[in-house]
């Protein structure tokens, strides 16, 4: 059972999509675009480090996103929200822009439709993720591999899979930084590297 508040946050998940949508059509000028996102990753993360010092920034939590986020961002850790500003920063500024575009709306799609998919109908379990999340996050991955001809499909397929891989994976990190990341270096080393 998926509980209304994990639709919210999931929903507010897919919202990332303005990222790489803004950077393909909006945001030529790759220096002013990752300009406007260094100041929100400092805007993001200045919330996140206040939000128990600051009393209205509290409050302001409580009302609207404490339902909604995991045990760790309660206890103090950076939230989804500031690693999607960090890994999009991050993302732009080292891979060229189709390729930062796909990952980022890997991250977006394909981690949505896993942790939907995964708390809706999972069943095997792979650490605290399941098999199921993993197929369907890739599925969705695959088809947009397939539809946004940003790469050729016989490269973005694999970066559809390998960022799903690492959405699974119990690394330590924030799966909105794992996902465009590995996904973004396996499609440079193909395009650039290995064909």
């Amino acid at each position: 059972m998926i509980s209304k508040s994990e639709y919210i946050r999931k929903l507010i998940h897919l919202s990332n999509l303005t990222i790489p949508i803004s950077y393909y059509y909006v945001f030529q000028d790759k220096t002013f675009f990752l300009l406007c996102l260094f100041f929100l990753v400092l805007i993001f993360i200045s919330i996140d480090l206040l939000r128990e010092k600051n009393k209205y920034i509290k409050i302001f939590f409580n009302l609207f996103f404490n339902r909604m986020m995991r045990k760790h961002e309660l206890d103090g850790a950076l939230t989804g929200a500031s690693w999607v500003m960090i890994s999009a920063f991050v993302t732009i500024l080292i891979f060229p822009k189709n390729i930062a575009i796909l990952s980022l709306i890997f991250m977006s799609i394909g981690d949505t439709v896993a942790g939907l998919a995964g708390r809706g109908i999972g069943k095997l379990k792979i650490g605290e993720k399941t098999l199921e999340g993993f197929l369907m996050g890739f599925l969705a991955c695959a088809l947009i591999s397939y539809n946004y001809k940003l790469l050729s499909f016989s490269i973005s397929i694999y970066g559809s899979l390998v960022g799903m891989i690492f959405e699974v994976l119990p690394l330590p990190l924030d799966d909105n930084l794992k996902i465009p990341i590995s996904s973004a270096s396996i499609m440079y080393i193909i395009e650039y590297y290995l064909i």
